[in-house]
C-alpha cells in the first residue's frame, strides 16, 4: 500500500514524527509497566472524547514543528502503552485540517515505522505468551481484507466525509478502551 500513497506522503511531518515517536515509545512502555491499565485505558477515552467534542465545536489550529513533534511522542507512547497510535494522529490531523491523501499516506508510512519499532521493544522488555504471538500473525489475513477494503472506500469519501470517518473511529477507540477489562 505505502507503494501506492508514497506521493502523498508529507515526508517533513513524517521526518518529525518519527523521532517524536522513537522518544515517547519508551515512555509508554514504561507506563504501561507502572500504571493500573484499566485506568489508563479509561484516562485515554475520556481526554480522546474531551478533544473530540472540541473538534466537533470547530476547534481548528496550525501545524508547527513543535505540533508534530509532540504528535510523534504521544502517538508513539499510545503504541506501546495501548496499542493505538492513530488516536494522537487523528486527533492532530483532524484539527491541523491535513488533506485525506497526506493523513492517510503519511499515517501508513508512519505506522509501518512505529509498529515495528513497538514490536521489538515489546518483545525485548515484557514477556508473551506463545498463543499471543499466532493470534497477531492470525491478523495479517484480516490486516490484508482491511487495507484494501479502505483502499476502496477511500475513493468514495470526499474530505469531509473523511473527516467524519476520522471522528467514527475516534469514537469507536474511546468506547473500546472503556468496555476492555
Amino acid at each position: 500500500m505505502l507503494r501506492m500513497v508514497r506521493h502523498d506522503v508529507d515526508i517533513t511531518l513524517l521526518k518529525r514524527l518519527i523521532p517524536g515517536s522513537i522518544f515517547g515509545a519508551p515512555i509508554g512502555l514504561a507506563v504501561l509497566m507502572t500504571v493500573n491499565e484499566r485506568a489508563f485505558r479509561i484516562a485515554i477515552a475520556i481526554i480522546t472524547l474531551s478533544f473530540l467534542i472540541l473538534l466537533l465545536r470547530r476547534l481548528v489550529f496550525k501545524r508547527s514543528v513543535a505540533r508534530d513533534y509532540c504528535s510523534g511522542v504521544l502517538a508513539g507512547g499510545f503504541t506501546s502503552a495501548v496499542g493505538m497510535g492513530g488516536i494522537p494522529l487523528l486527533l492532530y490531523f483532524a484539527g491541523a485540517q491535513v488533506p485525506k491523501a497526506v493523513v492517510r499516506a503519511t499515517a501508513v508510512a508512519f505506522f509501518l515505522f512505529i509498529y515495528a519499532f513497538a514490536l521489538v521493544m515489546q518483545v525485548t522488555v515484557s514477556h508473551h505468551d506463545f498463543p499471543i504471538w499466532w493470534f497477531s500473525v492470525g491478523l495479517f489475513p484480516v490486516s490484508f481484507f482491511g487495507v484494501k477494503w479502505g483502499q476502496w472506500l477511500y475513493t468514495l469519501l470526499s474530505q469531509r466525509a473523511f473527516t467524519f470517518c476520522i471522528y467514527g473511529v475516534l469514537i469507536a477507540n474511546s468506547i473500546l478502551l472503556m468496555l476492555l477489562p
